[in-house]
């Protein structure tokens, strides 16, 4: 029998809430690291589509640095050029509004959707969902008051 045999961890049957925080504190940490190392911009958002059974999703984007230090992003580019033909001024990116007691955050348009090209976030879990322009115009107005 060899030496070189490893003990068998306990296999988890569920992730925590606890677990799933240490983990992204770790890549987040792994990622800034390599980053730093190769002269690059990091970001990352936090974890989205968890699920304790199952596992989970966190995003990451390294890239080169703009001249004013800052990671390049490219959904705010595009909302920011796109934003007039929706009726939506270009700083409404990233503003948060509430719909029927939830909370979202307005992430993105895709043009090739013209009835929902509003692309938003659920802040609570991070799922994504397509609005309006007309209603996220409402909406927005809503969270001004």
């Amino acid at each position: 029998m060899s030496g070189n045999v490893q003990p068998q961890k306990k296999r988890l049957k569920n992730l925590t809430p606890g677990l799933c925080a240490k983990l992204q504190d770790e890549m987040r940490t792994a990622c800034r690291e390599i980053a730093e190392k190769h002269g690059l911009c990091f970001a990352d958002d936090d974890l989205h589509d968890v699920n304790l059974r199952v596992g989970l999703s966190y995003t990451i984007r390294l890239g080169l640095p703009m001249e004013d230090g800052s990671l390049f992003e490219p959904d705010r580019e595009m909302f920011e050029i796109l934003a007039p033909q929706y009726g939506l001024d270009p700083s409404d990116f990233g503003k948060e509004f509430d719909d029927r007691g939830e909370r979202f955050r307005i992430t993105g348009l895709e043009p090739k959707r013209p009835k929902y090209p509003v692309n938003a976030e659920r802040l609570s879990d991070r799922r994504k969902y397509k609005f309006s322009s007309d209603i996220i115009s409402v909406l927005l107005a809503k969270s001004r008051e």
